[in-house]
């Protein structure tokens, strides 16, 4: 026998669609990534460079191959309205719900959220990552009173529902291949000095691209 919806999330689903629906429905939602960046992507030694539109390919510089690289992962969050803090995840750590919740929501909403909407009407628009999807992550969200949407909702391989994947990292992998790093403490504080600078305008375009 099919299980009920639970009343709260429903209700919670039937707004985040409600937004998901309106006109200019990308100026709402907060998208979130998590990725992991190295040492290696740093002082021109990354293997993989990222072109934007208005470079050219002699603008590349030679790479070379670091083995076992070491680095910090880091999740974030991107919007019409800036971008959220990048907030790095423990070495070692095991991201299941309960770190997610403690270490990332919950700072996420406190500072981020707020600070980028501060009238409460957007809509967290998470990857698929197995630590979103439970329950326990969808009551906590419900009881901060911040829309999401659900696993089933979300469109896999798009651009426009993947900017951090599809412009964020890139971008932010092309400044820090220009600068010199030589320390995980000092690639956290470049990573939070580019963020501080990308420009409003890029971000907007990004988004309606």
């Amino acid at each position: 026998m099919a299980l009920k919806p639970d009343p709260p999330i429903q209700a919670s689903t039937a707004k985040a669609l409600n937004v998901s629906q309106q006109v200019d429905r990308w100026r709402k939602f907060i998208k979130t990534d998590v990725a992991c960046i190295y040492l290696s992507d740093t002082n021109a030694k990354s293997k993989v460079q990222h072109l934007s539109r208005d470079q050219n390919r002699r603008d590349l510089t030679p790479s070379t191959t670091v083995p076992h690289p070491k680095g910090v992962m880091v999740w974030m969050g991107i919007s019409a309205n800036g971008v959220t803090k990048p907030w790095f995840v423990q070495p070692g750590a095991r991201i299941n719900s309960e770190y997610y919740i403690q270490k990332i929501l919950k700072p996420f909403r406190k500072d981020d959220y707020c600070r980028l909407y501060p009238n409460g009407d957007a809509v967290l628009h998470q990857d698929s990552a197995p630590s979103y999807a439970p329950r326990v992550t969808q009551i906590f969200l419900m009881d901060q009173q911040v829309q999401f949407l659900r696993p089933q909702q979300r469109i896999p391989n798009s651009p426009e529902a993947a900017p951090c994947d599809y412009f964020l990292w890139g971008h932010l992998k092309n400044k820090l291949n220009k600068r010199r790093v030589s320390t995980l403490r000092g690639l956290q504080k470049v990573i939070r000095y580019e963020v501080k600078k990308l420009p409003r305008e890029m971000i907007l375009r990004a988004l309606k691209s």
